[in-house]
C-alpha cells in the first residue's frame, strides 16, 4: 500500500492542462457512448442466444421424431416404390424447368 500512496501524492503534484476543452469533452462523450453500445450490443447478443436455444429446444424434438418416421418409412420401401418416388420427382422437376422457361413463373 505504501507505494500506492505514494503514487496518488506524486499525481496530486502534477498538473495537467487541457489546452482543447472541447475536444476533451468531444473524446469522452464518444467513449461513453462505445461502452453503452458495447452493452447494449452485448445484450443483444445475448438474448439473440437464448432465443436461438429456446427455439433449437422447440423444434429438434419434432425434428427427431419425424426424422425416425421417416427413417422407419424410407426402410420399408421396396424397388417399385423407389422407382415410382423417382419418376414423381424428375417429373416435377421437369415440369418446374417448362414452366420456368415458358415464363410462367416469374422471378421479379
Amino acid at each position: 500500500m505504501n507505494l500506492f500512496e505514494e503514487t496518488i501524492n506524486l499525481e496530486k503534484t502534477v498538473s495537467y492542462a487541457q489546452r482543447d476543452k472541447e475536444l476533451f469533452s468531444f473524446y469522452t462523450l464518444t467513449l461513453i457512448a462505445q461502452e453503452q453500445a458495447s452493452k447494449k450490443l452485448q445484450k443483444k447478443l445475448w438474448a439473440s442466444l437464448l432465443l436461438f436455444i429456446t427455439c433449437l429446444a422447440l423444434f429438434f424434438s419434432p425434428i427427431n421424431q419425424l426424422t425416425g418416421s421417416l427413417i422407419t418409412h424410407f426402410s420399408s420401401i421396396d424397388m417399385m416404390g423407389l422407382i415410382y418416388m423417382a419418376l414423381v420427382s424428375y417429373g416435377v422437376s421437369g415440369l418446374c424447368i417448362v414452366l420456368i422457361k415458358r415464363g410462367v413463373i416469374g422471378f421479379r
